[in-house]
């Protein structure tokens, strides 16, 4: 996940930085809010990849769980001749 959003802040970076060829520097504080936009946006879209892959990974995690439990309680039960 870290190197996910440093990607994307790298990515910002080399945006700025090939836009403002030719054109007006911007300022630092514009600078830093750009930056700050771009960090917002990648953090959510880093937060609600990882949400879906949770969700996605939730019923089969559940599920192997349920069925180690019930082989664990088959186990213990005693046996019947």
């Amino acid at each position: 996940m870290k190197k996910t959003v440093l990607g994307i802040l790298a990515g910002v970076a080399l945006a700025f930085t090939m836009a403002s060829c030719g054109e007006k520097l911007l300022t630092q504080e514009q600078f830093d809010a750009e930056v700050q936009k771009g960090v917002e946006a990648g953090r959510a879209a880093v937060e609600s990849e990882m949400a879906a892959k949770c969700d996605a990974e939730f019923e089969t995690r559940v599920q192997e769980r349920v069925n180690q439990l019930d082989l664990e309680a088959a186990a213990a039960q005693p046996q019947v001749q």
